[in-house]
């Protein structure tokens, strides 16, 4: 039996084969393959369709009938379930449109109709929207009044009153000709942490901020009139930062978007997409995934374009988290071709993903203390709050902490209105 680190590779490389641009690479011929791997790592990353398409244009690779069958499958489903979500979604920019409400589509929602040969490519699960801060809740009326139903999502470690009300996702869900439509939409264009630990750095939600502000004005107005158009310079920060800043690992789905926005895109301003990931401490996560997708996806990146990204890391520092976050990643990019591609991550370390994005002892300590000391709305989500446990008393702990913090915030403000 071959070793562990080499049991995926046949399968891996005719995946990756699938997911490039180019076209250019063949799997190595005659490495037997296993076929029910194949097909659950292709719908783990979620590019059966991919794979489906490119088994037909190469009729050399032998595969199995009830493979084939399976992908055929997954991509004609694929294909009528995104013109029945993109038909829902035209609907909606052009309701939002008629009530006055800016809504910009983001991943998959603006990917799929304007980056891909065919829709059919690129799996949909959701449509992710970008609405203005100030139209938050008339989106989630509009919404309600079109059969909308709103959707708790799972609680951050953090309770609400530190979070920032505008990184906030809201959730809605409908059916629509006996399909489930989920719709998220949010006032924030990155997702640069799970659970939202960014929030408890002030100066980093005040540049996010600015970024937001930033996206909205560089954006155009969509040629049916109906919603707004993001950058493509911005659209490949979303793509980046969401693939490894949120989630444990890149998907080769999210390698095969890059792609698809680099070549799309031969005028993109690598100068702003440069001094943007500095501002917003991503270099690590936006590196990686440029080096994976021109490694993997086919994607043309030149060294310039690619140091001109690393370049915000700064000088090399054994203390420095987003150094280390870089070298996990790296790494993880690295062992892809023989990964167990079923399984997600763990390309990212999430504390110290947040780590390396926050600045100042106080705003890491606040992290730290919320993950290590969640709020009561947390546990109670995962069945762990109770008054005699030891995690009821640690989140007793927690709440004096934060009263104490509490009143130290309010100790300095009331002493900058009296110098004032």
């Amino acid at each position: 039996m071959p070793d562990r680190p080499n049991r995926f590779v046949a399968e891996n490389a005719l995946l990756i084969a699938a997911t490039r641009v180019d076209g250019d690479a063949l799997p190595v011929a005659g490495a037997p393959l296993d076929f029910a791997y194949l097909l659950r790592a292709a719908e783990r990353q979620g590019v059966a369709p991919l794979l489906y398409d490119w088994l037909g244009r190469h009729r050399e690779i032998v595969v199995d009938e009830p493979t084939r069958g399976a992908l055929h499958e997954a991509y004609w489903s694929g294909h009528f379930r995104n013109r029945l979500l993109l038909e829902e979604l035209r609907v909606v920019l052009r309701v939002a449109a008629d009530a006055g409400i800016d809504v910009m589509p983001l991943k998959g929602a603006r990917l799929a109709p304007a980056f891909y040969p065919t829709s059919a490519l690129r799996p949909l699960s959701d449509l992710d929207l970008l609405v203005r801060a100030t139209d938050v809740r008339r989106m989630g009326i509009l919404l309600q009044k079109r059969g909308y139903a709103e959707v708790d999502h799972a609680p951050s470690y953090v309770e609400d009153e530190w979070l920032d009300i505008e990184s906030r996702d809201y959730c809605w869900f409908a059916m629509r000709q006996g399909f489930d439509a989920l719709i998220e939409f949010r006032a924030a264009p990155l997702e640069l942490a799970v659970g939202r630990l960014t929030d408890l750095d002030d100066a980093y939600t005040a540049a996010l901020r600015r970024h937001a502000t930033s996206v909205w004005e560089r954006s155009s107005p969509s040629p049916d009139g109906a919603g707004r158009v993001m950058s493509a310079e911005d659209l490949l920060l979303h793509v980046t930062t969401h693939l490894a800043a949120k989630h444990l690992d890149f998907r080769l789905i999210w390698l095969h978007d890059i792609a698809r926005i680099v070549a799309g895109s031969p005028r993109l301003d690598w100068a702003y997409v440069a001094a943007r990931v500095k501002d917003l401490r991503v270099v690590a996560p936006v590196t990686a995934a440029l080096e994976a997708a021109r490694r993997y996806a086919g994607v043309s990146i030149t060294d310039a374009q690619l140091d001109s990204v690393r370049a915000g890391l700064g000088p090399a520092s054994a203390w420095s988290l987003a150094q280390r976050d870089l070298r996990r990643l790296t790494r993880h990019v690295e062992e892809l071709p023989s990964a167990d591609l079923t399984f997600e991550g763990p390309g990212v370390w999430p504390l110290g993903a947040a780590l390396s994005r926050v600045r100042g002892m106080r705003a890491r300590l606040r992290v730290l203390r919320w993950v290590l000391l969640p709020g009561k709305e947390y546990l109670e989500h995962r069945g762990l709050a109770g008054s005699g446990s030891v995690v009821g008393s640690a989140r007793r702990l927690a709440a004096r902490l934060a009263r104490r913090e509490r009143s130290d915030v309010r100790s300095e403000k009331s002493e900058v209105r009296r110098q004032k």
